[in-house]
């Protein structure tokens, strides 16, 4: 078998490569499918994220609007007290700084969801000393003093600043944001990118595999099929062989003792009756015989009566006695197995052992059986020549291919091994199917 066949020792059909097919490219659409979910699951954090940013910057330029805007105020006020003290309605003043008061407080409240919470409560505590201050002033009938307007200008210099820091922590507070979204963006496009070119490199490879091993899968039922089809012609030549044998045999040995047995019994002669009768018995003894030796060579009946042990016990004593080679048997096997199981394993142990017989010009065989985790192994090895595992077109490697294909029936596999320092071990490997009978 070429070395590209050994990853391939079982049995392959059509429908071992439909399932690689199907798991091949299922595992090629799951991997493009998390890479999809990946880059869906990113950009959704990305949105999130960036709908985050805008929420908190919305609220952020809506404080600062309404801050700007009691700034503004609080400036009207102060302009009034400094340019037209003697002409100022203080009621309507009044009602300003209070709703700028309330005004800044509700902004210092919805503040506190900012990073600023700080900044704001700062602004209103100036805001409130300012208002407090100019109260101060509005209450008094007198003209306001220079030391008030002196401490109204430097409250309000505070709330500008302090609005000033505002403005200019927003504008970084947008800067921040916009660079962490782009970052986010970038970061995104790597990662899909590394992500997808990690998946199309695996959906590559598994397709690449899958391929593979669908081309060699169809190239090894091709090479079954060969095989199939010599082992059909190598068995109808072997029929035909069988049947020249079983003719020439009927015809030579059976035939003719039924012939002489004919012959005496229609002999006249009445002068040696017993010795005629004598001689029929012979005949038919020797036609039994060889009746027998005939079935035995079709199916051996110590087989179907007492299963495969004893009938691989009956055939390495048979070939021992037959060869005049050295053979030895052992057995771990204890139960019957089922008829199609025995009678291949038996058919395989006889055919290594006529090769053994034909080519190996061996001394010593060893058969033996044994049982291992749920499966029968069945061993043959010898001690002769050895064997060219890549012989192809001889006899002897048709009877190597039909014991493969008797192997696979079996949905087991037959393996090849050198002995050292000379022979050849075949090893079958096969399910444990016991029969009914016998459970």
């Amino acid at each position: 078998m070429s070395a590209w066949f050994i990853p391939f020792s079982r049995r392959i059909t059509p429908r071992t490569v439909l399932l690689v097919l199907i798991l091949g490219f299922t595992m090629v659409v799951v991997l493009l499918g998390m890479a999809g979910l990946v880059a869906v699951r990113d950009t959704r954090a990305i949105r999130k994220s960036a709908a985050g940013l805008v929420k908190e910057q919305l609220l952020i330029a809506r404080l600062l609007h309404d801050v700007q805007v009691e700034e503004n105020t609080l400036t009207e006020v102060l302009h009034r007290l400094v340019r037209t003290p003697h002409a100022l309605d203080r009621a309507a003043l009044l009602h300003e700084l209070d709703e700028a008061d309330q005004t800044l407080a509700r902004l210092s409240v919805d503040a506190q969801r900012t990073t600023k919470a700080v900044v704001w409560k700062q602004m209103e505590s100036s805001a409130k000393a300012f208002s407090d201050q100019a109260r101060t002033a509005l209450d008094k009938d007198d003209p306001i003093s220079e030391e008030i307007i002196t401490a109204l200008f430097a409250t309000h210099d505070r709330v500008v600043s302090l609005t000033d820091e505002l403005l200019e922590d927003s504008a970084q507070h947008l800067a921040v944001a916009d660079q962490q979204i782009e970052k986010q963006s970038r970061d995104l496009a790597y990662e899909s990118a590394f992500l997808l070119s990690l998946c199309f490199a695996l959906a590559a490879l598994c397709a690449a595999a899958t391929v593979y091993f669908a081309r060699h899968s169809i190239r090894r039922i091709e090479w079954q099929n060969d095989e199939l089809n010599r082992v059909s012609w190598h068995m109808l030549q072997s029929q035909e062989t069988t049947a020249r044998r079983f003719a020439h045999e009927l015809h030579d040995e059976l035939g003719q003792s039924l012939a002489a047995v004919r012959a005496n019994l229609t002999s006249r002669s009445t002068g040696d009756t017993e010795e005629r009768r004598a001689d029929c018995v012979v005949l038919v003894d020797e036609a039994i015989a060889n009746v027998r030796e005939l079935s035995q060579l079709l199916r051996p009946v110590v087989l179907d009566d007492f299963g495969l042990d004893a009938g691989l016990r009956w055939l390495v004593e048979k070939f021992g006695q037959r060869t005049r080679i050295q053979t030895q048997y052992e057995s771990e096997l204890d139960v019957r197995l089922q008829s199609e199981l025995e009678t291949h394993l038996f058919r395989i142990a006889q055919e290594a052992l006529t090769n053994i017989a034909r080519h190996s010009g061996a001394t010593e065989v060893m058969v033996s059986l044994a049982t291992d985790h749920g499966k029968v192994r069945l061993i043959v090895q010898d001690d002769g020549c050895g064997l060219n595992i890549d012989m192809k077109e001889s006899s002897h490697s048709l009877g190597l291919i039909g014991m493969r294909a008797r192997a696979r029936e079996c949905e087991g596999v037959l393996e090849l091994e050198q002995v050292q320092p000379k022979g050849l071990r075949i090893i079958v490997s096969v399910p444990m199917k016991e029969a009914v009978d016998s459970l």
